[in-house]
């Protein structure tokens, strides 16, 4: 086991320094190594191997293990290179990671999809040999990590290296209490209002995180979200700002005097009626399901490093991001309406502040965002309307 007592860390998420030691200790492992394009304020991405393997369904190894489980389970191979590999919607694929672990006793993980996955509807969640649980690594695992990928809305191309998914290293508890958050609210300017007005703990509910709520209205006619539409061509995952938001989106308008319905299994892209700032000190994460605030699953990437909605020397104001949401409804069709809270958000500690900051020394398509697609789209098509298109677009609501 890697002897890692000179930690000299206080509890929380461990910071890009840290990660980068880890690297050079061997703590993470991977061939081809990694790079530091991959280390981020408080995570590392986490790229696809060279195979991936069709399932019949999704599985935990648990005690017998996933090599003996994905013998039961697998039906066939798929090579990825760098021609570009097609993987269908709605088929489950395991694809081994070209990064291995073995991490201290005192050391846990916890993964998730990246923002570009999320709005992608790509349903991911990382497995490890002996798993009993997705997205979770045990203090003290050594041994191989894959990915489940399940691509929901639009089939996907990938190759070797790609990543969709990044994993953060925790010590200890690195969750603030209620009342922790509620003083951090009333001292720093953490949470904006939608006219970038700090929020203190008095404006917003807390109770196991901040509940934040979806913003639905604007100027007459403009856009509020996107729907995805279905039968699409494949999305090829490097390629960006190449894809026409027409032909994978429906854009919704803002109607005052007609109510937003969100239709069973169907996704949705919307956009936070609050915007957020976290300095460095901070991360965050996002609850992903809360039974309590309807049947709706508002994110698939959950994770806010350090630095997200923030710059060095700006006013807030001028910097605090929304946060996207990334919406699939449950079983019934499901009113939303303009402010109705309907995630929470969790602050949690950086064990040191990173060497690098989000949006700044790790740049992002993401920093200081509203409503916003992912990056292989035409940015010019998300951020200005063609009038054009109204005529062709059925609305959801």
């Amino acid at each position: 086991m890697v002897d890692y007592d000179r930690i000299g860390y206080s509890p929380g998420i461990m910071p890009s320094q840290w990660i980068a030691e880890a690297v050079a200790r061997g703590v993470i492992q991977a061939s081809p190594p990694v790079t530091s394009d991959q280390i981020q304020p408080n995570s590392l991405d986490l790229r696809l191997d060279t195979v991936a393997y069709r399932v019949q369904c999704s599985f935990l190894p648990g005690p017998e293990g996933l090599q003996r489980k994905l013998s039961r389970f697998k039906w066939y191979d798929i090579p990825l290179d760098e021609a570009g590999t097609v993987l269908e919607r709605n088929q489950v694929y395991l694809i081994p990671l070209t990064e291995q672990l073995r991490l201290p006793e005192h050391i846990s993980v916890r993964a998730n999809p990246k923002s570009t996955t999320g709005r992608l509807d790509l349903f991911t969640r990382l497995v490890s040999e002996t798993g009993s649980v997705f997205d979770e690594v045990p203090a003290g695992y050594s041994g191989r990590l894959y990915l489940e990928v399940v691509p929901r809305s639009f089939a996907i191309i990938v190759r070797p290296g790609d990543s969709l998914a990044q994993m953060r290293f925790q010590h200890a508890n690195a969750q603030f209490t209620d009342a922790e958050t509620a003083a951090l609210m009333d001292e720093t300017e953490i949470v904006l209002s939608h006219n970038r007005e700090p929020l203190r703990s008095i404006d917003l509910r807390i109770s196991a995180g901040i509940f934040l709520s979806v913003r639905l209205s604007g100027e007459p006619d403009s856009t509020i979200g996107f729907k995805a539409r279905r039968n699409t061509q494949p999305i090829d995952l490097r390629l960006l700002g190449m894809a026409p938001v027409r032909q994978y989106w429906e854009r919704l308008h803002w109607r005052p005097s007609a109510p937003v319905i969100l239709e069973p299994d169907d996704f949705y892209i919307f956009a936070s009626r609050e915007l957020v700032r976290l300095p460095p000190e901070y991360c965050a994460e996002m609850v992903p399901f809360d039974a309590g605030s309807g049947e709706v699953r508002t994110h698939y990437a959950g994770f806010f490093d350090s630095g997200f909605g923030y710059g060095r020397g700006l006013p807030a104001a001028q910097t605090a991001g929304a946060v996207v949401l990334e919406i699939r409804n449950r079983d019934v069709a499901y009113l939303i309406e303009e402010g109705q809270p309907l995630f929470r958000l969790l602050l949690l500690r950086t064990a040191e502040v990173p060497d690098r900051v989000y949006g700044a020394d790790a740049s992002s398509h993401y920093q200081s965002q509203r409503l916003r697609l992912s990056k292989q789209f035409k940015s010019s098509d998300i951020e200005t309307e063609d009038l054009s298109d109204r005529g062709q677009e059925r609305l959801a609501f």
